[in-house]
């Protein structure tokens, strides 16, 4: 098992999630905008890089657990870079930090995102509970007579 191979697999996952990052920021964009077409093709381009990442996070969790395995130490970041010859520490650790900085900055878009939802979730709820208020009173009234 080699700390490079790991490496590699860090990385094509902070690729990954970048990607989705990017879909999502769209994806608050279109929200943005009513563009719902566009919407409905970023929702199927997420749960793509979505699947990917998964894949990608379990072939990186399999590498460092076997890593690990070998060195005789935990299968995280910290542990093993305590372990693994000097020359391949700093580039590992800075994967490590990469590919968190990718998770984080995805949390806080997602967030965002969260909050964009919500937000239009209870406008929609007020809206709707308005027009039905103002519909049971038209309902109530008898209605309106539009004739001349």
């Amino acid at each position: 098992m080699s700390v490079q191979a790991l490496i590699e697999a860090m990385l094509d996952e902070a690729d990954l999630i970048d990607d989705l990052l990017d879909a999502v920021v769209e994806q608050r964009e279109s929200i943005k905008s009513g563009d719902h077409a566009s919407l409905q093709v970023l929702m199927k381009r997420v749960q793509g890089i979505s699947l990917q990442i998964q894949a990608k996070e379990n072939q990186r969790t399999n590498l460092a657990e076997a890593l690990a395995k070998t060195l005789e130490c935990e299968p995280n970041l910290s542990a093993l870079a305590q372990v693994i010859p000097e020359v391949e520490r700093p580039i590992f650790t800075g994967t490590g930090e990469r590919l968190g900085h990718s998770v984080f900055a995805l949390k806080a878009e997602m967030a965002i995102l969260d909050g964009i939802i919500e937000h239009n979730e209870r406008y929609s709820a007020m809206l709707l509970s308005e027009w039905r208020r103002m519909d049971a009173e038209f309902t109530h009234s008898g209605g309106m007579d539009f004739r001349g």
